[in-house]
């Protein structure tokens, strides 16, 4: 398989040159050189292998071939929703959302949330979308959206989607369930859009876990709970197991 290396701005067949930290990753730590050839993304779905032509100390040529656009993955989409947890724990679970075909990620601000991100966060975390879909091989970049409250989320998402929230007490988050919850959101005839390619949102609290006000706001909104089992999981290694359930139930459909 060919290193693949993101573009940022939009790329064209033929020539292309590179710098920054990708030229840093694709000369000084993977060592390609004059004659390689690469496999290029801009994570919209265009790829193309180029063939690098020229090296300096701080840039490198390429001459595109052919602009491939991958088409979308079919089937149902998964958005997680989180109050992010600190430091490399949020890169962690950003890594693995990438890998597990996760669409969108949307970070909470809850009662007991304990961060709350800058942008800076997350533009780094958006470095982190980059590095894990050039290793997996996703042509598509996961979204991250801005920081928003729990209410607002409410408001915005509660709209002909299946809304799940981890919450002890709840049905248990199997595959059965994605594909049933998915199909009746797939039927319903209100939700002409969804139909096609119907979307749930896994909602994980934060470490303290929710507030019972919100659990009472969100059920009254049409969200359902479930629970993750017997034991009390952090926050990053419950959205890995929801996506991960996810993902079994799209290969079972």
């Amino acid at each position: 398989m060919l290193s693949r290396f993101f573009v940022e701005d939009e790329f064209r067949s033929g020539t292309v040159s590179f710098s920054g930290p990708e030229f840093h990753h694709m000369i000084r730590v993977t060592r390609h050189q004059v004659g390689d050839t690469v496999r290029l993304f801009d994570g919209t779905g265009r790829e193309a292998d180029a063939e690098l032509t020229f090296v300096t100390r701080h840039s490198a040529t390429l001459d595109v071939s052919r602009i491939e656009t991958i088409p979308e993955d079919a089937g149902p989409r998964l958005t997680i929703a989180v109050p992010l947890p600190k430091a490399s724990r949020a890169g962690w679970l950003i890594e693995k959302a990438v890998e597990l075909g996760v669409t969108r990620i949307i970070p909470l601000k809850t009662s007991r949330s304990v961060v709350d991100p800058r942008l800076s966060k997350l533009d780094t975390l958006r470095q982190s979308i980059i590095a894990a879909s050039k290793q997996c091989g996703r042509s598509r970049l996961m979204l991250i959206s801005p920081v928003v409250d729990w209410s607002d989320f409410l408001k915005k998402e509660c709209n002909g989607k299946t809304i799940v929230v981890a919450h002890p007490g709840g049905a248990p988050f199997t595959t059965s369930l994605v594909l049933e919850s998915l199909s009746e959101v797939a039927t319903d005839a209100k939700t002409q859009k969804a139909r096609s390619n119907p979307e749930m949102i896994a909602v994980v609290g934060p470490e303290g876990g929710f507030t019972i006000e919100e659990i009472t706001q969100a059920v009254s909104m049409g969200a359902r709970l479930v629970n993750l089992g017997p034991r009390l999981l952090r926050v990053e290694t419950a959205g890995t197991m929801m996506a991960s359930v996810f993902l079994s139930a799209q290969l079972q459909d």
